[in-house]
C-alpha cells in the first residue's frame, strides 16, 4: 500500500490510519485459495501452459528425484524458496526446470507449495497435494516430504519390477513372431516352389507351414487390415467406461499375473491410505482420495463402499470383508488396528507385507517364465526346422 505523504504532513491522523491499514494482516488468503479451487474446474488455460507442455515430457524417475532432493533440503532447514532455487540450478530436464521455476514464482507470490502442485495435478495426485497441505498446516512439511519421497521411490521401484517382469516375455515373443513372419514371407515361398517341383512326398507339418506361408504372402494386406482394425477396436473400447471396467476385471483374473496385480493394488491401498491418515487427513476424505488414485474401478468401488460404511458409523474392515478382491487377511489385520486406534500403523504393516509379496512373486515369475518360454520356443523352432529339413533330406535321399 502506498502512503500519501502530502496528506500525512497536513493531517497526522491520516498517516496513522494509513500505516495501521498497511500493517494489518491480510485476511483474504484463505478466501482466495477457496475461490481458485472452485474456479479450477472451469479454467480452460493457465498462465504457465508452456511449462506444462515441457513438464509432459518428464519421466517418473525425475519426480522421484524432485521429492527426494526437496525433502533433504527442507529437512536441513533450508528455506523452501532457496531449496527450489538449489534444485533448479542442478542438471535436470527442461520440463523439470520449468516446473521448479514455476513453483518458485508461485511461492514467491504468496502461494503454498500445495497450491503450486495443484497446477500440475496431472502429475501430482490428490494424495500428494493433500498430504503436503496437511504438512504445511501442522508445520511438519519436512517430515511429510520425507514420507512422500520414500513412498514415491517405493512406488517407482515396484512399478519398475512389474514392468520388467511383463516386458521380458513380451520381447521374446515379439522376436519369435518376427523371425516366424520373416521365414513365412521370404524363405518358405522359394523353398515351397523347389519342393513342389521335386515331386517329393511332403510331411503334414510341411504342408501346414507351406499353407501358412502362402496365405501370409498372398493376403498380407488383408491380415494387416484385420490386425489394425482389431487393435483400434480394442483401444477405443478400453477408452469407454464399460471397456475400462472389463479390463480391470480381466487383469485381476489373469493366470499367474492376476495375483501380481492384486498384490500391487493391496500395497497401493494400504500405503496411500496409511500415509493420509498419518497426516491427520479426515478418514472419509482419505478414502475418497485413495479410491481416486487406485487406477482400477473394482477397487475404487470397494473403497467408496468403505466411505459409506464409515459415514454410517462402521469400520473400514466391515466393507472390505464383503469384497472378494481383498484377501481375508487384510480386513482381519485392519480390524485389529481400528479397534486399537492404530489404523495408520496397521496399514503400514499391510503395505510392507504386500510390497515383499510383490518382490517375491516377481522373482518367482521370472524364474518360472524363462523355462516356459524356452520350451515354447524350442517346440516352435523344432516344428519349423522339421518342416523344412525333412523334405530336403527326403529329396536328397531320392536322388
Amino acid at each position: 500500500m502506498d502512503i500519501n505523504f502530502n496528506q500525512s504532513a497536513k493531517n497526522p491522523k491520516v498517516a496513522i490510519d494509513q500505516i495501521n491499514q498497511a500493517n494489518q494482516p491480510k485476511k483474504t488468503a484463505p478466501i482466495r485459495v477457496e475461490k481458485r479451487t472452485i474456479e479450477e474446474e472451469n479454467k480452460p488455460v493457465d498462465a504457465f501452459g508452456f511449462a506444462k507442455s515441457f513438464f509432459g515430457r518428464m519421466k517418473e524417475k525425475e519426480l522421484v528425484t524432485f521429492f527426494r532432493e526437496l525433502s533433504i533440503l527442507v529437512e536441513a532447514r533450508v528455506p523452501l524458496i532457496r531449496a527450489l532455487k538449489s534444485i533448479r540450478s542442478q542438471e535436470h530436464s527442461q520440463g523439470m526446470s520449468e516446473m521448479v521455476a514455476d513453483f518458485q514464482r508461485r511461492i514467491e507470490g504468496g502461494n503454498q507449495l500445495s497450491e503450486a502442485m495443484e497446477e500440475y495435478d496431472r502429475y501430482f495426485s490428490p494424495l500428494y497435494i493433500n498430504v503436503v497441505k496437511a504438512g504445511e498446516t501442522s508445520g511438519r512439511l519436512e517430515v511429510v516430504l520425507n514420507y512422500l519421497a520414500d513412498s514415491r521411490e517405493k512406488s517407482y521401484e515396484l512399478r519398475r519390477k512389474i514392468i520388467g517382469a511383463l516386458i521380458y516375455p513380451a520381447v521374446i515373443m515379439a522376436a519369435f513372431l518376427g523371425v516366424f513372419v520373416f521365414l513365412m514371407i521370404f524363405v518358405m515361398p522359394n523353398l515351397s516352389k523347389t519342393l513342389m517341383d521335386s515331386g517329393t512326398k511332403l510331411p503334414w507339418t510341411t504342408k501346414i507351414v507351406m499353407g501358412i506361408s502362402g496365405f501370409v504372402t498372398n493376403y498380407w494386406f488383408f491380415l494387416l487390415f484385420i490386425l489394425m482394425s482389431f487393435g483400434l477396436g480394442i483401444f477405443y473400447y478400453l477408452k469407454t467406461k464399460e471397456g475400462k471396467r472389463q479390463w480391470d476385471v480381466i487383469i485381476l483374473n489373469l493366470p499367474i499375473f492376476g495375483n501380481l496385480f492384486r498384490y500391487m493394488y493391496m500395497n497401493m491401498f494400504a500405503d496411500n491410505l496409511g500415509l493420509l491418515l498419518r497426516e491427520s487427513v479426515p478418514i472419509t476424505r482419505s478414502l475418497e482420495i485413495t479410491a481416486d488414485i487406485m487406477g482400477n474401478h473394482i477397487y475404487a468401488d470397494v473403497i467408496m463402499d468403505c466411505v459409506k460404511e464409515v459415514q454410517r458409523g462402521g469400520m473400514i474392515s466391515l466393507a472390505l470383508e464383503k469384497s472378494k478382491y481383498f484377501p481375508n487377511v487384510v480386513p482381519q489385520i485392519l480390524r485389529v488396528g481400528e479397534e486399537s486406534g492404530k489404523t495408520a500403523d496397521t496399514l503400514a504393516t499391510i503395505a510392507n507385507y504386500y510390497s515383499k509379496e510383490v518382490n517375491n512373486l516377481t522373482q518367482n515369475m521370472m524364474a518360472l517364465i524363462e523355462p516356459i518360454l524356452i520350451l515354447f520356443l524350442g517346440v516352435g523352432v523344432a516344428i519349423i526346422v522339421a518342416s523344412v529339413i525333412m523334405p530336403i533330406y527326403n529329396m536328397a535321399g531320392s536322388m
